[in-house]
């Protein structure tokens, strides 16, 4: 807990981010309480998230199923039916998961930086359009 960024990784971050503020936090439960949406890089964290808090299961999914589904939210839709939509739209695709890139190379953290950014590039816009409608 309160380890930097892994170097590699802390090379991806674009400007003007600073990756040394950035530090790690160990999830709690008043983290996951407080979450609407929880999105895991890979199945095994999530598993992990579900083991530990069960009841986060309509709210915890794969950045890559979120990535794939956003589209499909219907165009009234808050950001309250989000990790509702989700739910009811469970399903797994080759491309979903992260790679954990930790310690093992700039190859890796590019990939996984990559892979990051695409997956948001999908989720955020859709995000950010419900909130500028509320």
């Amino acid at each position: 807990m309160g380890q930097p960024i892994d170097p590699p990784i802390a090379n991806q971050v674009a400007d003007p981010a600073d990756p040394s503020s950035h530090r790690a936090q160990q999830l709690t439960r008043e983290l996951v309480e407080s979450a609407d949406l929880i999105l895991a890089m890979g199945s095994e964290h999530r598993r992990y998230i579900l083991d530990e808090w069960p009841s986060a299961a309509r709210k915890t999914f794969i950045i890559g199923h979120a990535a794939r589904e956003v589209a499909s939210i219907p165009a009234d839709a808050g950001l309250h039916d989000v990790a509702d939509h989700l739910w009811h739209h469970r399903s797994t695709g080759p491309r979903d998961e992260v790679d954990d890139p930790y310690r093992r190379g700039d190859g890796a953290a590019i990939k996984a930086a990559t892979t990051i950014d695409t997956h948001l590039e999908d989720i955020l816009p859709r995000l950010q359009e419900m909130i500028a409608r509320r």
